[in-house]
Parts: C-alpha cells; structure tokens; sequence
C-alpha cells in the first residue's frame, strides 16, 4: 500500500477516531484490550520482517521457478501456487502464507502471463480458508479455543475433513477462474516481495482491533441453527476484523467453537478488510481490488461453509 492509498489513509483516520472514543468511554477496557491485542501483532510484524529478508534474498523467485514451470496448463500452475498457498495456511500459519505465497503468485503470474489481480485475489481467499486444520493455523482459532478449550487430537479428529472439503472447492475453483493467460502487466511486474514498509501499517490496526475488542467486550454468543451462527459470525469476521471477532466471541459449546472458528476463518473473505493477513498481502505487490475480493466471496464463502458444514457431519462433530 502506498501512502496515498485510500485504503490505508481510511485505516488510520478509523483507527485514530475509534481508539479516541472508545478510550474516552472505556478507558480500562480500551487499555486492557490493547495490551491483549499486542502479541498477535508482534508475532505478525516478525513474520513480515523474516519474510521481507527471505525475498531480499531471492527465496520467492526460487519458490516460483520450483513451483510453476515456465511452461505447462496455465489452470494446473494456478492449482500448484493454491495448494501451496493451503499447504501453509493450514500446516505453518495463515500470515506466513500470505506473506510467502503472494510474491511466488506474483512471480508465477508473470512466468506463466496469467491475471496477476485475479491469482492475487485467488491466494488471499484461499489462505483465509483454509486456515482452520491445526488450532496453530489461524490466531483466531487460539482465541476462541481460550475460551472453550479443545484437545488437539479432537480438534484435528473434527477438522481434516472439512478442510480437505474446503480445499477442494476453494483450490479447485480459484484454479479455473485465475488460471487463464490474460496478463495484467501493471501488477504481475510488481514483484519485489514483502517489504517491510508493512509494518506501520499495524499500527492502525492494533488500534481497530483492540477498540472493537474492548466495545464488544467477551461474552458475544452466537444463537441460533449452524448456519445462522455461521451467517452472523461471517458477518462479524468481514464488517468487525476477524481477529477482535474472534476475541469478543463465547461459543457456548463445541457445535458454537467450530461455527466461530469457520466464520472467523472463511467469513472474512466476503470484505477486503475482513483479515488482518488479506490487508498486510496488499504490501507484496499485490494490488487487490476491493470490489472484485468482494465479488468472489459472496459467490464462493457460502459453497465453502456448505463444505465445512459438510464435513463437520460427516464427522459427527455436530450430532
């Protein structure tokens, strides 16, 4: 993002008002929140910094030749950086996939002449998807698994089945749509990889996310069916940031944990602005469109709940 950015000049004007309200309201809460939300942004601004030296030197680019061959199915080199992409979210960290697998997509797009805008938009969805096998894949999940505590064993008996359902629908149909050679030159030449530039633009927010954390306080149940649990947290992760939904949500059983848990993780891909890892990729290079993100989740998160909520019986998680 650069200093002219609407989009990062609207994060710090939001992030300067709401801190100044929201700490004129609640003080000890806003100050409690902060300290709270603090830790997952450092962990975050660390993994920007290691990945802004990895591309300095020259990782991404090797990535990139070892993933996507300079020639081959333009569809089947999309899927190969999307699994990648899955691959990370779920085994290392949804942040660290981000900011590792966006500059290989930008690195692949150009080798390969497919539309940088839509493998960019593609890789941000799919690694917000898939960041729910391990309870370590999504800072989100750790929240709420504080909350409502989950064995490992359980936690993965639960949730490999509907990630591989969620895989498979996200990869395979981001594939086909993203996989076709129409380069956009403006973008796919943007290839310098994770800059630490980045880091300032957590400051704003850290502040967004503690001031909605601290307003909405740690009892947030959701009521209702599956899906309208999965419906209304959706709607939270996107309008609030998935990170201080996930903070203020109290899921009242194991049915709850696991609708918090996809909301938090597949909800925000319906807004821009809904993944705190979706705003830091826009710092790779990758100049996402907020109105063509938007577009594709509304037309890919409800077949990608359906999936979970598929799974999720299959498994009998929810009987």
């Amino acid at each position: 993002m650069s200093s002219r950015d609407p989009l990062r000049v609207t994060l710090w004007v939001a992030g300067c008002i709401l801190v100044a309200i929201v700490a004129a309201l609640r003080p000890y809460a806003t100050a409690v929140a902060l300290r709270a939300t603090a830790g997952p942004f450092g962990t975050l601004a660390a993994i920007i910094a290691a990945a802004a030296l990895a591309g300095r030197l020259g990782a991404f680019r090797i990535l990139a030749r070892a993933l996507v061959p300079s020639r081959g199915p333009a569809a089947a080199s999309a899927a190969a950086v999307l699994a990648f992409t899955a691959a990370l979210s779920a085994l290392v960290n949804l942040d660290v996939a981000v900011v590792v697998a966006m500059p290989v997509a930008l690195r692949a797009a150009r080798r390969q002449n497919l539309p940088a805008g839509r493998l960019s938009i593609a890789v941000a969805i799919t690694a917000n998807a898939t960041s729910f096998l391990l309870p370590t894949s999504n800072i989100t999940s750790l929240l709420l698994l504080h909350r409502r505590p989950l064995a490992a064993t359980a936690y993965l008996g639960d949730s490999w089945l509907p990630w591989l359902l969620v895989t498979a629908v996200t990869v395979g149909s981001l594939a086909i749509w993203a996989g076709r050679r129409a380069p956009d030159t403006t973008i796919a030449n943007s290839t310098a990889g994770p800059s630490a530039g980045a880091l300032p633009d957590l400051i704003p927010m850290v502040g967004i996310a503690a001031a909605i954390r601290a307003l909405l306080g740690t009892g947030l149940v959701l009521h209702g069916t599956l899906a309208g649990q999965l419906a209304a947290g959706s709607a939270l992760a996107a309008a609030a940031d998935n990170l201080p939904a996930a903070a203020a949500i109290l899921p009242a059983s194991t049915p709850g944990l696991w609708a918090a848990i996809l909301a938090t993780t597949i909800g925000p891909n319906l807004l821009l602005t809904g993944s705190v890892a979706t705003l830091i990729s826009r710092r790779t290079g990758a100049r996402l469109s907020a109105w063509q993100f938007t577009a594709t989740g509304l037309a890919l998160v409800p077949a990608q709940l359906a999936a979970a909520a598929l799974g999720l019986h299959l498994t009998g998680t929810l009987r």
